[in-house]
């Protein structure tokens, strides 16, 4: 069953083309704000603990409490973009996303910072609303090109607040980071408030409904059920080597905070993948990239325990980079497929894909720092590699024939 009525499609055909490239520098800033708020404390969660008393066993906690939190902001609010106004939702996100990152700023007791940070990641959704807005006000031919332009900026953001927040952090303690980035939200609220057109649905629903339509959307929809399994997975390994690299930089390459926040900016350049890879959907070329990525990615984690091993750092960061590049890819091409197949869903299908990745990303964080405590690096590389296996495995079931 669809929700679109005439009116509904109408309504997409007049909004189409209101993209412009000043809006889309401006989301591009946005989302990479926005998504830099849920990945300060990776790098940091040593500093913290120790501040905040906090034991080894939930140090974890510090990062997956966020995410988690992320995951259910998706789930329960990212939807009514499909049946409310998007500008007031978006403007309403960064204002708590301001108010939890100054309660984390200040926060006194484990308690306190850990609430802060669900709070956070329960607000930090204004995101995944600006990235189905931009899809609704761009052209058909441009829209994957469009999407990973703010994805690009998107995940800029989540590898370059990894070593900004190192950096802030060995200079003025672990609160700084915190404290600047509510600031820089202030900030991108006052754009936000300027350049994002207004644009209200005209899908009509109550709330329960809209989540049960959501809920089966994966039922219905092959391609949104494969996607979020594709980039759930790929994003929770993601997590699982960015949370573990920082110990294994310390531990293996006795590096310093600065010297594993110049490690991290050079994770960044992965992100420069994301606008070729919605290029290659806007050519109908998304399932052979996908199965490339999925590839790649298994060799360059297969590749990165001799290089630990040898203390290869120079090409160990080349491989980050790949590693990156591999699972920004994916989560484009995975957007640019749903918002393709579902266009009277848009909201709700990036909600469900969203949620199912930042499941992954909690779980990758959760398991990471045990994993690499019992085993090593090669214990964490060998669960994630068995991760991406199995998903390639999935994938290459797309060749087999459709069943009736």
């Amino acid at each position: 069953m669809s929700a679109a009525s005439p009116a509904s499609a109408d309504a997409a055909e007049k909004v189409q083309g209101r993209l412009r490239p000043v809006t889309t520098f401006v989301f591009a800033l946005a989302t990479g704000t926005y998504a830099g708020n849920l990945y300060l404390a990776q790098p940091l969660i040593e500093m913290i603990g120790q501040d905040l008393q906090m034991s080894t066993a939930i140090l974890g906690v510090i990062v997956m409490l966020t995410q988690v939190g992320y995951a259910l902001g998706m789930f329960f609010a990212g939807p009514l973009a499909d049946i409310t106004e998007n500008k007031r939702l978006i403007l309403i996100s960064v204002t708590c996303v301001v108010i939890g990152m100054l309660g984390i700023s200040f926060s006194t007791t484990p308690w306190m910072f850990l609430a802060a940070s669900f709070f956070v990641g329960i607000s930090a959704i204004g995101t995944q609303i600006i990235v189905p807005l931009a899809a609704n006000l761009a052209d058909d031919e441009k829209r994957g090109a469009q999407i990973g332009t703010i994805m690009a900026g998107l995940l800029t953001g989540i590898m370059l607040a990894r070593p900004a927040s190192s950096f802030m952090a060995s200079l003025w303690g672990w609160r700084a980071p915190f404290l600047v980035f509510a600031f820089l939200m202030t900030g991108i609220g006052i754009l936000l408030t300027i350049y994002t057109p207004r644009y209200t649905p005209k899908t009509r629903y109550g709330y329960f409904n809209l989540i049960k339509s959501m809920l089966v959307l994966p039922l219905r929809s092959d391609p949104l059920r494969r996607r979020c399994i594709y980039q759930g997975i790929a994003f929770g390994v993601f997590n699982m080597f960015w949370t573990t690299s920082s110990l294994v930089l310390t531990d293996q390459f006795n590096l310093n905070y600065q010297e594993i926040a110049v490690f991290a900016i050079a994770g960044a350049g992965g992100a420069l993948a994301a606008p070729y890879a919605g290029r290659f959907a806007d050519r109908g070329l998304t399932r052979i990239a996908t199965g490339s990525v999925l590839i790649i990615l298994l060799i360059s984690l297969g590749l990165t325990v001799p290089l630990v091993q040898f203390k290869y750092l120079i090409v160990f960061a080349l491989t980050a980079v790949i590693i990156d590049a591999a699972v920004q890819a994916n989560q484009v091409l995975g957007q640019a497929t749903i918002y393709a197949e579902l266009p009277e869903a848009r909201a709700r299908a990036n909600s469900m894909y969203m949620t199912s990745l930042f499941i992954g990303a909690g779980a990758g964080s959760l398991i990471a720092p045990a994993a690499y405590d019992f085993g090593g690096w090669a214990m964490v590389v060998s669960i994630a590699a068995g991760l991406v296996a199995l998903t390639t495995i999935y994938w290459a079931t797309e060749y087999l024939p459709a069943k009736r």
